[in-house]
């Protein structure tokens, strides 16, 4: 980009800006500055307030994602100026932001015919790049080279996240299991490393682009030379069919196999699972069965995932007598004449959502045992686990680990009560889903009844939203089984340096 096409972007960007948003909205964005500015945590909280009584107002859009933009920075702002941290918060509120812009603006990413759009698209990336960067704070480093290749998918130009996923891959890459990993999250790194100083005109400070140099200066000259500034050279993986091909191309798409490199580099021969448990299994007894109980959940998560993928994409939601599962003929319904949908393809469709949800209990009695917590019997759920009353805390005994951290905070994902902060504005509506299916009654229908409250008992859904819950489920699992492999390692490494020192 040009200077002068740099300056009118600029110039239309202010003009949609001003065209599309909401006037208070954008004087508080100044004033939470203004307040930054002045280490001024009495204003910004004052402020923060009213911006809070604003999200119940009929804005449009792009007025409400600038809002919970600007609030989830003020949590940030106070986090910085004050002792008091809230992250819970301000993660909240940035995905408050992009849930609006997902569901209203997120096939916009190629032309952006209309200033609202435009601005949409724009605060976007400011909202995942600042996303990605707390993510990475609390360790979640699979959520923030998300959130910065989504700020790249929109503007490729926006250094700060280039700028940031480098410093993210370079730091998640030293907590790799396998030496192949490490040494493509550092050519990863690097790549993204030369492509923001090709952009460090648009850097907020030089000295960003500077700090990042240094740290990758612990490179030997011969490794960047010999490596990281060549092409990479990637294995062959081939498939035995067409729908093979098709199985794995989605999932990929997805970035749900349990492959690490999965996450920053797009080729089939990472469209594996191939993440094990970094445990010796010779003569400890104890080994063999934390490896049998992670293949288990493996295994599972495999199930569940396929069912998603086999309900949602190779079954054709609109069956005729002639498409329909054999189980479905002759099975006799008294048709209520509110589109439910009661066939083999939609219970399937549960049966995904629930065995997604269930794992997380198998994960939380794997961390109950290697981690020692000393939970027993009905107690061990996958948010007792992290409570601060069991008989061993976690988040305490191992504070030194980074990826219990990150398991920590994916924990706050899940919904329990009110009275417990929460990160992600799902959690409720999906913890409410798996309840209703479990132990009440709730129909799949094509169109959510506009007369809800004249039902006693029934709750109503629709395929979309369980197809959808099941997706963020299946990728929480992804990232917590990853998360798990390499807390393990970062024991098993601290152990085994123990042992040298001792002998």
């Amino acid at each position: 980009m040009s200077e002068k096409e740099r300056q009118d972007y600029i110039l239309q960007i202010d003009n949609d800006f001003n065209s599309v948003m909401n006037k208070r909205v954008i004087e508080i964005s100044h004033i939470f500055d203004t307040n930054f500015e002045n280490n001024d945590a009495e204003s910004t909280i004052n402020t923060l307030e009213e911006a809070l009584s604003l999200l119940e107002q009929d804005f449009n859009a792009p007025t409400k994602i600038q809002l919970c933009y600007n609030i989830a920075t003020a949590y940030s702002d106070l986090r910085k100026i004050t002792d008091e941290i809230n992250m819970e918060k301000e993660i909240y509120y940035f995905r408050y932001a992009l849930d609006i812009y997902e569901k209203r603006f997120y096939l916009y990413h190629d032309e952006y015919n209309t200033a609202e759009e435009r601005i949409a698209n724009f605060i976007a990336t400011k909202v995942y790049t600042n996303l990605g960067n707390s993510m990475r704070e609390v360790g979640r480093y699979i959520t923030a080279i998300d959130c910065f290749h989504n700020a790249l998918a929109i503007d490729l130009t926006f250094a700060m996240a280039s700028l940031n996923l480098s410093f993210t891959l370079f730091r998640y890459g030293q907590l790799q299991i396998k030496p192949y990993e490490q040494q493509y999250y550092y050519h990863r790194c690097y790549h993204y490393y030369k492509w923001t100083e090709t952009l460090k005109e648009n850097l907020e400070k030089q000295e960003y682009l500077m700090r990042l140099a240094k740290t990758l200066s612990i490179f030997h000259p011969d490794f960047v030379e010999d490596y990281l500034n060549k092409e990479l050279s990637l294995p062959r993986f081939d498939v035995d069919n067409k729908i093979e091909a098709n199985y794995r191309t989605h999932i990929s798409v997805n970035r749900l196999f349990l492959e690490p490199c999965s996450d920053i580099i797009s080729n089939n021969c990472f469209n594996v699972d191939s993440i094990n448990l970094p445990l010796s299994t010779g003569s400890n007894l104890k080994n063999k069965e934390f490896v049998g109980l992670f293949n288990q959940i493996k295994q599972e998560y495999n199930t569940a995932r396929y069912l998603w993928y086999e309900t949602t994409v190779l079954r054709d939601p609109i069956e005729t007598d002639l498409t329909k599962h054999i189980s479905d003929k002759e099975l006799d319904f008294i048709d209520l004449g509110d589109t439910a949908d009661y066939s083999h393809r939609e219970n399937l469709l549960r049966v995904s959502f629930k065995a997604a949800y269930s794992i997380f209990g198998r994960i939380a009695f794997f961390i109950n045992e290697y981690f020692s917590i000393g939970l027993t019997g009905f107690r061990i759920s996958f948010k007792n686990i992290w409570k601060d009353d069991v008989p061993n805390p976690i988040i305490k005994a191992f504070e030194h680990n980074p990826l219990v951290k990150a398991m920590y905070w994916l924990q706050k994902d899940f919904y329990e009560d009110n009275a417990i902060n929460i990160t992600n504005p799902n959690a409720e509506p999906i913890f409410k889903m798996r309840n209703d299916m479990e132990h009440n009654c709730i129909r799949t229908v094509e169109f959510l009844p506009f007369n809800k409250e004249i039902y006693s008992f029934t709750k109503f859904t629709t395929e979309y939203e369980i197809k959808n819950n099941t997706s963020k489920l299946l990728k929480l699992l992804r990232e917590i089984i990853i998360y798990l492999c390499l807390a393990v390692n970062f024991e098993e490494c601290k152990n085994t340096l123990k042992d040298e020192v001792n002998v």
